[in-house]
C-alpha cells in the first residue's frame, strides 16, 4: 500500500490482529528499510483511529527513517460506533458501548503481533485516553518485554468531569446513566452529549466516569482518588503535553501537571515531560517536535 494519501515517500502495510475474545481489528505498519529491532505500538485515544490526526503521516514516514517501526491500529474505543468482526458475526462497538478493562486484550493483540514481526524492544506510545489504557495494561499484565512508554496527554478522565465545564453535563449524563444501568438498559444511548460531541451508552459513562472507575490513572484535579497504578510503573517515560491541552488544562496547569506526574512515577528509571508553549490536545503544529523528542528519547 503506497504512502501517498499521507503525504509521505514510504510503504505502509495494512496489518490485522485477533484479540483472545475474537475481535478482529486492522491497522498500519511502518517498517526501516534495514532490520531494527525496535517497534513503536500506538494506542489512540477516545473515538480515535490510527490515520486522522495530523501527526500520523510523520510518524509513519520518520520513525522508520529513525530505524523504529510503527504501528497503528484500531480498538474496540475507535470512533464513536463501530462494526467489528468478532467470531463469525458482526457486532455494533466504538467508544460509545466500550468498556474499558477490554483495552488489555486489545492492546495485547497489537504488542503480540509485534513480537510475532520480529521486534524484540517494544515502546507503547498512546494518545489522549490512550495513556489511561496503556497504563492500566502494563498494570494488569506486567509485561516484560515493553522498555517504554509514550504518553502522549495523559488526560485526566474523571477530572474532565468535574471541572466547572465537564460538571454541567456530568450532572445530566451521571443520574441518567445510573437510572437506565439499574433498569437493565446500559446499551440505552444517553439523551445528552458529553463536551458537546461525545455519543456514549448508559453502560459505558458509568464504566468510564464514576469515581471507582478503573479510567482513574491520572488523578491530577482529584488527588484523593489516588496514584497508585502510576506509582507502580517500572519502564521509562516520556509525557508530552501543551499549554493548551483541554485533556489537562481545565483540571490543573500543564506544567504544574507535569511536575506532579514526574513526581508520582516514584519507581521509573527514566522520567522526561515536556510541555509545548500554546499547544493544543491534537497537537496540531507540533508534529515534527513530538517525532524528534519521541526519537531522542527512544534512542538515548
Amino acid at each position: 500500500m503506497s504512502g501517498t494519501s499521507f503525504g509521505i515517500i514510504v510503504v505502509v502495510k495494512i496489518v490485522q490482529v485477533k484479540t483472545k475474545d475474537g475481535y478482529h481489528f486492522r491497522g498500519l505498519l511502518s517498517e526501516p528499510r534495514k532490520k531494527s529491532n525496535k517497534a513503536i505500538v500506538h494506542i489512540h485515544g477516545m473515538s480515535g483511529d490510527f490515520y486522522i490526526n495530523s501527526y500520523y503521516p510523520e510518524m509513519y514516514e520518520v520513525y522508520p527513517k529513525k530505524g523504529i517501526a510503527f504501528i497503528a491500529g484500531e480498538n474496540r474505543g475507535t470512533h464513536s460506533i463501530t462494526q467489528f468482526k468478532k467470531g463469525d458475526k458482526y457486532v455494533n462497538t466504538g467508544n460509545t458501548y466500550e468498556k474499558f478493562e477490554d483495552c488489555v486484550g486489545d492492546i495485547q493483540a497489537w504488542v503480540d503481533l509485534a513480537k510475532k514481526l520480529g521486534y524484540k524492544e517494544i515502546w507503547l506510545q498512546s494518545h489522549s485516553l490512550g495513556p489511561s489504557k496503556v497504563t492500566y495494561y502494563m498494570h494488569k499484565q506486567k509485561p516484560e518485554n515493553i522498555n517504554g512508554l509514550i504518553w502522549l496527554s495523559p488526560s485526566d478522565m474523571i477530572g474532565l468531569v468535574h471541572d466547572p465545564e465537564g460538571a454541567k453535563d456530568h450532572k445530566i449524563l451521571f443520574p441518567e446513566a445510573k437510572r437506565l444501568v439499574k433498569a437493565g438498559k446500559s446499551e440505552q444511548l444517553l439523551s445528552h452529549k458529553l463536551w458537546g460531541d461525545c455519543i456514549l451508552s448508559a453502560g459505558t459513562y458509568l464504566n468510564f466516569f464514576d469515581k471507582k472507575s478503573k479510567t482513574a490513572i491520572f488523578n491530577y484535579g482529584l488527588p484523593e482518588l489516588g496514584w497508585d497504578v502510576v506509582n507502580n510503573i517500572e519502564v521509562p517515560v516520556l509525557a508530552i503535553t501543551g499549554t493548551k491541552d483541554d485533556g489537562i488544562t481545565p483540571v490543573m496547569d500543564a506544567h504544574k501537571a507535569m511536575r506532579l506526574l514526574k513526581q508520582e512515577l516514584k519507581l521509573c528509571p527514566r522520567v522526561r515531560t515536556i510541555v509545548y508553549k500554546d499547544c493544543k490536545h491534537g497537537f496540531h503544529g507540533f508534529e515534527k517536535q513530538i517525532v524528534t523528542d519521541v526519537t531522542k528519547f527512544i534512542l538515548k
